[in-house]
């Protein structure tokens, strides 16, 4: 035992002696930022003045402790721009210029620098979290849980242009702050408001678009009725709406909630669907009617008509039908796939090589200046224009095109000769 002893004796000694050396030269100290507030220059008096009112280092020191994070900071004429003078930040309330900062604010601190190392989007999420949306929580293409919607921004740099949500802002200054960092941009940001469907409903230009996936659904409901074990992929209906549901018929579920769908949409206007000879619901339902209406869908199958349009989205969702325990249907989940590394694709972002690791991504994109096109990967069909671009909603990104992306596979035979 004294043997034994005398050896670890030793074997301590020679760890201090070998491992832990006495330092050498003197220590070199932290850098020392300024707090946000006082760091921040005088052409963001504004902000500063918001920010104090609204008691946003209490906000930090509560809800992000030692978190580093990235501050989003209008200048002054931005802000008196969109209506935050002096005299307007007094009378808001305290929550409502909260919910105007905390957008403003990201889950990381990130510079300008970093973000062209990165050569893509990185996404960050915001302090500001929406009342009642939930967004799901996936893990190997099953939900895991949901957690309360935060809203997100997507931030990169491209050619020397800071990006934020596909759209270039002029950075007037960086500044290191002790939190994090900080930019300081000429615009003040707006988190978006509605959802994809909503703003198909409200634009007008998709009357055709959206008579189509009500038809699919019509098809879809009455295969929930026969079939137990839904397999195919979903209309682009449920994608857009977070809380959609068979009114009557399924409930919403406490143990598995309904969430946020995030994807990319390249929506088709009027236009669009007139190139390919259909004008009226009366065609839409032609295209449907190419085919018996099969007792239930078998796996992966699709309506003609969402046949036809499965590529004018980027995402992926899949149907989880719950039961009671008298095996009577109880509800219909919507669950994101974990496909695809991210489905919200802003305009920069649309480029073949950007995206050549996204494997299930089947478009092609053609860039020519400030145009963009997309198309099927194998179609030989004309690929679309993207006639207007970024259009940010709960979901993800907006892209409206003049053109149906035709699949390779895909006939038009149901037209009129």
């Amino acid at each position: 035992m004294g043997i034994l002893c005398g050896v670890l004796l030793l074997f301590s000694a020679c760890q201090k002696t070998e491992f832990m050396p006495d330092p050498v030269g003197e220590e070199i100290p932290a850098p020392d930022y300024p707090s946000l507030t006082v760091a921040l220059p005088e052409e963001t008096s504004l902000f500063k003045a918001m920010w104090q009112k609204a008691e946003m280092d209490k906000v930090l020191a509560t809800e992000q402790a030692q978190v580093k994070l990235t501050f989003l900071v209008p200048n002054n004429k931005a802000m008196e721009t969109s209506g935050y003078t002096a005299a307007k930040i007094q009378q808001l309330t305290k929550d409502s210029l909260q919910n105007v900062l905390r957008y403003h604010v990201l889950n990381g601190a990130i510079s300008s620098e970093k973000l062209a190392l990165a050569g893509g989007d990185l996404t960050f999420f915001t302090l500001l979290k929406h009342p009642k949306f939930l967004d799901g929580e996936p893990r190997d293409g099953s939900l895991v849980r949901t957690v309360p919607y935060f809203y997100r921004q997507q931030l990169s740099m491209d050619g020397g242009n800071f990006i934020i949500d596909g759209k270039k802002l002029k950075i007037g200054q960086e500044l290191a702050v002790a939190q994090g960092h900080v930019f300081i941009l000429e615009q003040v940001l707006k988190a978006p408001q509605q959802q994809m469907y909503d703003f198909l409903v409200k634009d007008g230009r998709f009357s055709l678009y959206l008579k189509s996936m009500e038809l699919s659904n019509i098809e879809y409901t009455n295969d929930f009725m026969m079939n137990m074990y839904a397999g195919y992929g979903l209309p682009v209906r449920f994608m857009l709406d977070w809380n959609y549901y068979f009114e009557g018929t399924f409930h919403y579920s406490t143990e598995r909630p309904r969430h946020v769908i995030h994807c990319t949409l390249f929506a088709p206007t009027d236009a669009a669907f007139n190139r390919i000879g259909i004008y009226t619901e009366a065609d839409l339902r032609a295209l449907n009617g190419r085919i018996e209406t099969p007792w239930y869908y078998e796996n992966n199958q699709l309506t003609p008509v969402d046949s036809l349009l499965k590529y004018q989205y980027i995402g992926s969702a899949r149907m989880e039908t719950g039961y009671n325990e008298d095996y009577t249907m109880a509800n219909v989940d919507i669950q994101s796939d974990r496909e695809i590394d991210n489905s919200t694709i802003f305009s920069q972002m649309l480029d073949n090589n950007k995206l050549a690791e996204f494997k299930s991504i089947y478009h092609r994109f053609y860039r020519s200046g400030n145009r963009i096109q997309v198309g099927h990967l194998k179609s030989k069909a004309q690929p679309a224009d993207i006639i207007e671009e970024n259009i940010n909603t709960i979901q993800g990104p907006v892209h409206v095109v003049d053109r149906i992306i035709v699949p390779d596979d895909f006939s038009m035979w149901h037209k009129k000769k």
